[in-house]
């Protein structure tokens, strides 16, 4: 059985697409392999476990 995280080679063509950036088709593969373990500890975060903060710059109006 496949991961349902995995990368397909249409998925990869179509943000190649997106982003307008040229791959050759005989190098998709090794991007797809490349991004898919790029993407492994964005897919892993939990989000709803980060603590949410304000932004560090603050503007203040001056009177």
């Amino acid at each position: 059985m496949t991961d349902p995280h995995e990368l397909t080679l249409e998925e990869l063509r179509a943000r190649t697409r997106a982003t307008g950036i040229t791959i050759a088709e005989h190098r998709l593969g090794m991007v797809r392999k490349l991004l898919s373990d790029a993407l492994v500890h964005v897919r892993a975060l939990d989000s709803r476990a980060i603590k949410t903060v304000e932004p560090a710059v603050r503007f203040e109006a001056e009177p």
